[in-house]
């Protein structure tokens, strides 16, 4: 039966955060870095970006109190708990990898966070992934804590059978001045287009009603604000469209313009209405995962309409996969 981390196991991941700091100085996006730093500490899961981890997914429970070692997670960004006596959590953030107060202004305008544990298996189990933890060599951080019982928290969104697949329409941005920088709003795009790649585990890729453009890079160029509203230009290299039936391998830079508001003393990016831009892995792993779905239920079925869609999924993933001009 699956249960939450004891505080001990927490604490173990805090210290892989910084073993993994020693390894490297990569700086990969908030979720995952998160994934790396739970992956290293032996405490696998399934990669979710932070949109998916907000809702809720099967590898974590939702808790009132954090304890060491927890996530933090807004719509839009994650990170890991540190110290929760001093409400502190590290994460990617545009200043680079660092250690950041959860409950400071800039992030309680992303709205209330959410706290989830990682829900472990038999502690056998965890035995033999704690022992493949490497040998940490830097200083722990110092906890302030007290053990205490798990507050495990309902949610339901999670009553849901089925997998989400909204598409996530804005997301703030985490801004340390009154107006977010061009690094700032290109940290957020990057976040939420790995939310809106949940599009593509729809059912079937010919029901797409706009466009899915999928990227290798992204980079914001330039922005305009004026009063509350605002905009920046993002120079996209693209790899291949899909809308319906259609799949179009088309390389090349376009520019597009990410339209922005202020809400409640912040800002968010706003997505467009007749588009969607998913990073080349993220389509890979949503395709992959999809084909997978789809080819284990017609081992059963097998029906024309499944057959279908793992032909459209296979043009898909091989367009992805050419190698470009």
């Amino acid at each position: 039966m699956p249960r939450p981390l004891t505080l001990r196991e927490g604490e173990i991941i805090v210290n892989a955060v910084w073993e993994r700091e020693r390894q490297t100085d990569r700086r990969p996006d908030c979720s995952h870095l998160v994934h790396e730093v739970y992956t290293l500490a032996g405490y696998a899961y399934p990669y979710a970006d932070s949109f998916d981890l907000y809702a809720g997914v099967h590898s974590f429970v939702r808790v009132a109190k954090p304890q060491p070692g927890d996530l933090v997670v807004w719509r839009g960004h994650v990170g890991i708990v540190v110290n929760p006596a001093e409400r502190s959590f590290y994460s990617s953030v545009t200043s680079g990898l660092r250690t950041e107060i959860y409950d400071a202004p800039q992030w309680r305008k992303r709205g209330a966070a959410r706290f989830y544990r990682y829900a472990a298996g038999t502690r056998g189990n965890l035995t033999a992934a704690n022992e493949r933890l490497p040998r940490i060599t830097k200083e722990p951080a110092r906890v302030i804590t007290a053990p205490a019982a798990t507050t495990v928290v309902p949610d339901l969104e999670l009553a849901s059978s089925g997998p989400q697949l909204e598409i996530p329409s804005s997301i703030r941005v985490a801004a340390s001045r009154d107006r977010p920088t061009e690094a700032e709003i290109a940290g957020a795009v990057s976040e939420l287009n790995n939310g809106t790649g949940n599009i593509l585990r729809e059912e079937d890729l010919s029901r797409l009603d706009r466009k899915v453009i999928v990227y290798s890079s992204l980079s914001v160029d330039r922005t305009e604000f004026k009063g509350n509203r605002g905009s920046a230009q993002a120079r996209i290299k693209s790899q291949v469209i899909l809308l319906a039936e259609s799949i179009e391998r088309k390389p090349h830079y376009e520019k597009f313009r990410w339209e922005l508001r202020r809400v409640n003393g912040g800002w968010e990016v706003l997505v467009p209405k007749d588009r969607v831009y998913v990073p080349r892995d993220v389509a890979v792993r949503m395709l992959a995962a999809r084909l997978a779905s789809l080819a284990q239920d017609s081992g059963v079925s097998g029906s024309d309409s499944s057959l279908r869609q793992q032909a459209q999924i296979v043009r898909a993933l091989s367009a992805l996969f050419e190698e470009g001009p």
